[in-house]
């Protein structure tokens, strides 16, 4: 269904992009703002954006090209690693708001583009750079495109566009495959996407995808395949294969990450078509659903067996902000939808993680207070529910917002300082460590988390300092961090900064040299601390990694 522009259009339009300017300000202005130091997991980016190449230890190439980039403008702090990941949302949301529009009308479109930028996910997404940050923009560029064409709306620049969108999805994250689960679904059940995607554009925008997509694959073979074996570690497939009690958590989660509203009516949506839509309308929605039940499906599965992160998931929320966006929009009044979306979200408030019971009972009866005032202003119309679910998602976002830039004792008064250890102490830890290896004249640094390497490797960017080494507690390389070996030229007074006190009795046997030289305290608001043990090493000689090592160690710890 194409929709012609007129007035409902324009003011649909100038509601969006307006939201969108306001919201893309805030969030670079809260970007450069914060006081949060850099992630681990982003100074780890940000090391591989200063050698640009196809592909690296655990993820595709292009989160560093965008890093490198972003950083060549505006140099190396913080808000330039960061700056990238507002923007792409922005235009994940435009696509987003062009399909919703295309498929169902006007204010589907603003409700779906709008309700991706005030996602919370999104909200979080927005203020660090990710890989799901960059493949999201891609993957919701590739939907628009290819409903193009299956609606026959687009031609030969809509398949271009969509093969570009999806070789550079896969050189975002290995997540865009779900992309072609969903493609292989509608081609078998969709006689117009099957029509559209059999055809010279079909194969242009495959062949496009591929010619992207092989120098990382050409990349991966040249290196043991890197990348693709820590994807498959990542699955976490050698425990216990059956944990049913991991499902309630990842519904949790998708809770946190959609919004409590927003996928509860995902999960109860179905309830509200009606045959009256009439079978084109209902093929839509069968479309958009090969683009999310099977990666909900798919990631369910993944945390039974094993284990899923909250963020796993993400890829099925853009067709979702569409999908719901038009069935609430059409659908007639549901009070009893209303109540039970109130119950449920104030049951799921209560285990939210790492906040005090006190939050999670205000934000519990903030939302079902919300979506019961949001019922009776709409008068039992589902519509309300996504104003509803907006409207809380916004509150949420300017409360992150003012937490993540205002002093730590925020974030400690609302029981959130276990969320935020990571992005804090950084540049304290750095000046720390660096005086003691000055003090003992090291001749390497010594760590043995990865965490704390990759927050040293950027906040002594600036510093003359010694090597920096990552203690390898297994066979052969298995993090980007442990990429350089301790060799006998820099054997020679190594200041050991030790986390982990399991790992110490084992890094005390690697060495013939090893003894105490204090300890590194870093505040990082409320309780938390980050501990850290201080040794001097030398004569490195490891024991080989067998199972008589393991068996050797098991159980001991030294403090």
């Amino acid at each position: 269904m194409h929709t012609p522009v007129n007035a409902t259009y324009s003011r649909s339009a100038i509601f969006f992009f307006a939201a969108l300017a306001v919201l893309l300000v805030m969030r670079v202005a809260g970007i450069i703002a914060t006081p949060l130091n850099l992630g681990p997991d982003e100074a780890q980016y940000w090391r591989w954006a200063q050698d640009p190449a196809w592909g690296y230890y655990s993820k595709p190439p292009m989160i560093a090209w965008v890093i490198a980039a972003t950083t060549a403008i505006f140099g190396n702090a913080e808000w330039a690693v960061r700056l990238a990941a507002p923007v792409l949302h922005g235009v994940a949301a435009t696509a987003l708001f062009g399909l919703g529009r295309a498929m169902y009308g006007d204010r589907a479109g603003l409700l779906a583009g709008l309700g991706y930028l005030l996602m919370p996910g999104v909200v979080l997404s927005s203020a660090v750079i990710s890989t799901d940050g960059v493949l999201l923009p891609f993957w919701s560029m590739a939907l628009y495109c290819f409903w193009r064409l299956r609606s026959e709306t687009g031609g030969w620049a809509s398949a271009v566009t969509l093969g570009i969108c999806v070789g550079i999805g896969f050189l975002a994250k290995y997540a865009m495959l779900y992309f072609a689960v969903g493609t292989a679904l509608a081609i078998i059940s969709d006689p117009p996407s099957r029509k559209a995607l059999l055809t010279l554009k079909g194969g242009a925008a495959l062949a496009l995808t591929l010619s992207i997509f092989a120098p990382h694959l050409v990349w991966n073979a040249a290196n043991e395949f890197q990348t693709v074996g820590h994807t498959v570690d990542n699955a976490n497939l050698g425990g216990p294969l059956f944990n049913p009690e991991n499902a309630g958590k990842f519904l949790t989660d998708q809770m946190g990450v959609f919004g409590p509203i927003s996928f509860l009516a995902l999960l109860f949506g179905g309830l509200v078509m009606r045959r009256s839509d009439g079978e084109g309308v209902l093929a839509r929605d069968r479309w958009l659903l090969g683009f999310i039940v099977p990666v909900l499906v798919i990631i369910l599965v993944q945390a039974v067996i094993s284990r899923a992160h909250a963020n796993w998931a993400a890829t099925a929320y853009p067709a979702a902000s569409v999908l719901v966006a038009a069935w609430m929009t059409r659908a007639g009044p549901a009070p009893r939808l209303w109540v039970t979306i109130a119950v449920i979200t104030f049951i799921a408030a209560l285990f939210i993680p790492d906040m005090a019971l006190i939050g999670r009972l205000t934000i519990g009866t903030g939302i079902a207070g919300t979506a019961l005032l949001f019922g009776w202003l709409f008068s039992g119309r589902p519509e309300g529910l996504l104003w509803a679910g907006m409207t809380i998602h916004a509150v949420l976002a300017v409360a992150f917002t003012a937490v993540a830039v205002g002093p730590a004792g925020w974030s400690e008064q609302l029981g959130l300082t276990n969320a935020f250890k990571r992005t804090r102490g950084w540049e304290e830890t750095s000046t720390q460590v660096l005086d003691a290896a000055r003090a003992a004249n090291a001749t390497a640094i010594l760590v043995d988390e990865r965490e704390n390497w990759h927050g040293l490797d950027y906040y002594l960017k600036d510093e003359d300092h010694p090597p920096l080494i990552s203690w390898r507690r297994y066979n052969g390389v298995k993090s980007f961090a442990e990429s350089r070996p301790l060799t006998d030229d820099i054997d020679d007074r190594i200041l050991v900064v030790s986390m982990r006190p399991i790992f110490r009795p084992r890094m005390r046997a690697d060495f013939d040299q090893f003894s105490a030289s204090g300890s590194i305290t870093i505040a990082l608001g409320g309780d938390r601390t980050r501990d850290l043990k201080v040794y001097l090493a030398s004569e490195f000689d490891p024991l080989p990694r067998d199972s008589a090592w393991e068996a050797r160690f098991e159980g001991l710890s030294e403090d």
